[in-house]
């Protein structure tokens, strides 16, 4: 009886001290995965930044593309000196 208390102790101070250097091990790849987390962090506030900035230029030239298709379409009405553009002419003699 006594040896196999003995050998049970044996093997369970092994396990401690197994697990107890294992941990160290795993404490350090720990604080590596946190690191590697935080400048992943880093890199998407940056990636989301530049994202906001380029929907921001986007915005700011489709408004742009809008004024300019606008402009366009009213100097063309513009050019027709006498009666209505050709095109409207047509759809009303097809009616």
């Amino acid at each position: 009886m006594k040896k196999i208390r003995h050998s049970i102790n044996l093997v369970l101070s092994a396990m401690i001290v197994a697990l107890g250097f294992g941990s160290c091990v795993s404490q350090q790849k720990y604080k590596e995965a946190l690191t590697e987390i935080e400048q992943l962090k880093g890199q998407n506030a940056n990636l989301n930044a530049e994202k906001d900035a380029l929907y921001n230029e986007n915005a700011k030239l489709r408004g742009d593309l809008e004024k300019a298709l606008d402009y366009k379409k009213k100097s063309e009405q513009r050019k027709v000196v006498y009666g209505p553009r050709p095109t409207e002419f047509n759809e009303k003699i097809n009616q």
